[in-house]
C-alpha cells in the first residue's frame, strides 16, 4: 500500500495567502450632496442626480499641468454633460481662453466663443467664458469659470450640448454655489 500525502494543506496554504493581501484599496466613489476639500478651502453642492465619476486629492508642491480634482456626469439624459474641477498653476491675471485651448482636454478641438465676463460668486472674484465644438449639425459647448486662489487657477467646467441649457443650468447651480475659506 501506498501513501501520498494530502494536497490539502497545501491548497488552503495557498487559498489563505491569496486572500491576504497587503496591497492599498482606493475607497469606492460616494455620491454625496456636497464636495468639501478641506486642503483647498474649497465647497460646493455636487449637481443634482449627477454621478460622481472621479476624484483626487491635490499634490503638494509645482503642477506640472493641470489636474481634475474632482468630475461629476449626467448619463441619463439624451444629452450627456459633465462638470469637471480642475486645479493648474498660472499666475494672476493669466489670460483662461489661452490656457484652455493650450490644454485641452481630450483630443477635440475648441473655439473660443466671446465675451468673457467677470463673475462674483459668493464673494469670490472669477471670469467666465465659454468654448464650442462643432459636430456635424450638433453644437457642444463648454462653459469655465475659473477662480485665483494664491498662484493656482481653479477651473470649473460644464461640458453640455448647445441645446440643452437646463443641463447647463444644473450644473451653473453647483458653480454658483461655490464657496471658499
Amino acid at each position: 500500500m501506498i501513501v501520498r500525502p494530502s494536497r490539502r494543506p497545501v491548497v488552503l496554504l495557498i487559498v489563505l495567502a491569496c486572500g491576504c493581501s497587503e496591497r492599498p484599496n482606493a475607497p469606492p466613489l460616494a455620491n454625496e450632496p456636497v464636495y468639501q476639500n478641506e486642503k483647498i478651502g474649497l465647497r460646493f453642492l455636487a449637481p443634482a442626480g449627477w454621478t460622481l465619476t472621479s476624484r483626487a486629492e491635490l499634490p503638494s508642491g509645482a503642477l506640472p499641468k493641470p489636474i481634475v480634482l474632482v468630475a461629476y456626469q449626467l448619463t441619463k439624459s439624451d444629452n450627456p454633460a459633465e462638470l469637471e474641477v480642475l486645479a493648474a498653476d498660472l499666475p494672476d491675471r493669466s489670460d483662461l481662453g489661452a490656457f484652455l485651448l493650450e490644454h485641452r482636454i481630450g483630443a477635440a478641438t475648441w473655439t473660443l466663443k466671446p465675451p468673457t465676463e467677470e463673475v462674483t460668486i459668493n464673494g469670490a472674484m472669477g471670469t467666465r467664458l465659454v468654448l464650442i465644438r462643432k459636430s456635424g449639425k450638433g453644437e457642444t459647448r463648454r462653459e469655465a469659470t475659473a477662480f485665483q486662489r494664491g498662484g493656482r487657477m481653479f477651473v470649473f467646467l460644464i461640458t453640455y450640448s448647445a441645446n440643452d441649457s437646463a443641463d447647463r443650468d444644473a450644473a451653473r447651480q453647483s458653480v454658483e454655489s461655490v464657496s471658499w475659506n
